[in-house]
């Protein structure tokens, strides 16, 4: 295993989540009032329907933006206990001498 590209990935990943932190606070900073969906009989049962699915959404976005958080830290300790494994097979090698 390469640790470097491990660490890349990291790095690639990161970036992404990032992007999706920019995503989350757009789309938190989006209000929709109920009268927005006119005036017909079913107008405010459509607001509320809605108004439930976004917060859902939002939701959602802010458990995978937890969840590529966690995949960073993950890939970050597996690209350091590889070389740290990779230093300590070297070592009892002689490779440090």
């Amino acid at each position: 295993m390469d640790p470097e590209a491990v660490n890349r990935y990291g790095g690639t990943v990161s970036e992404e989540l990032g992007q999706l932190q920019q995503v989350q606070s757009a789309v938190s900073g989006i209000t929709v009032t109920a009268d927005a969906f006119g005036h017909l009989p079913n107008a405010q049962n459509l607001a509320s329907t809605y108004m439930e699915h976004a917060a859902a959404s939002r939701q959602n976005v802010q458990v995978l933006a937890q969840a590529l958080s966690g995949v960073v830290s993950g890939l970050r300790a597996t690209a350091q206990n590889y070389a740290a494994q990779d230093r300590s097979i070297g070592g009892g090698f002689g490779g440090g001498q």
